[in-house]
């Protein structure tokens, strides 16, 4: 818990230093996600840029724009499965709402767990995507299954305070349309390096941002992209 908590402050002070940027991605962001059929790939866009950033204060917005581009086919196929797995699960809670009984409930909470699950996956799904040596969307879903299942509590914790920041910014709109979705993006490659390196895969700091430790946390070096199973 303590792990997380640490992770996450570190992820509002990398956002801190570069916020300006960020503004700009997230604005971009929530306009190409309202055709749900491009908001994978605008998530995917504002993961690039996070971490394009944390390896270098340089990178510029264009790397929101080669997210985007370069996982449009990916998204399409990902929002529709996220569109399936709504309807369906929606389906049958609608339908079995006013049935009670252990059973009834029990499957109640297995479809609850499955929304839950499924998009708490996506929070990391990208992140991870962009530390791979050879990034895949399958194989960044199964290196995000391995994640969740080696850091338990770690995404609990994470996932508890995404629900505490989207809360916070649905009282305050005008956070979603200036920085809520970068600062998750963020915050989810800084879990994500968290966990990397904690497993002993760091390899320093790249030289293009040796000594810029403002955020207190280095970047991966490019030996150790794939520090997640391929």
């Amino acid at each position: 818990m303590i792990a997380a908590l640490r992770a996450w402050r570190r992820g509002w002070q990398h956002l801190n230093h570069r916020g300006y940027l960020y503004i700009w991605a997230n604005v971009l962001w929530v306009l190409l996600s309202l055709p749900l059929i491009t908001a994978p790939a605008a998530w995917a866009g504002l993961n690039r840029l996070s971490y394009a950033l944390h390896r270098s204060p340089g990178a510029t917005l264009d790397e929101f724009w080669m997210g985007f581009r370069e996982n449009l086919k990916r998204g399409a196929v990902l929002a529709l499965v996220n569109i399936v797995v709504v309807v369906v699960n929606a389906t049958n809670l609608v339908t079995y709402r006013g049935a009670s009984g252990g059973l009834t409930d029990l499957i109640k909470g297995v479809w609850l767990v499955t929304l839950v699950v499924w998009f708490g996956t996506q929070f990391f799904v990208w992140a991870l995507f962009y530390q791979m040596e050879q990034p895949s969307l399958v194989g960044a879903f199964r290196n995000t299954a391995a994640f969740i299942l080696l850091n338990p509590v770690f995404t609990l914790v994470s996932w508890v305070l995404v629900v505490v920041v989207v809360a916070i910014s649905v009282l305050l709109f005008p956070a979603v349309m200036l920085l809520t979705g970068s600062a998750l993006a963020a915050i989810a490659t800084t879990l994500v390096i968290d966990r990397i390196q904690a497993a002993g895969y760091s390899g320093g700091i790249p030289p293009e941002v040796e000594g810029a430790g403002e955020d207190g946390y280095p970047s991966l070096d490019a030996e150790v992209e794939s520090g997640c199973p391929p």
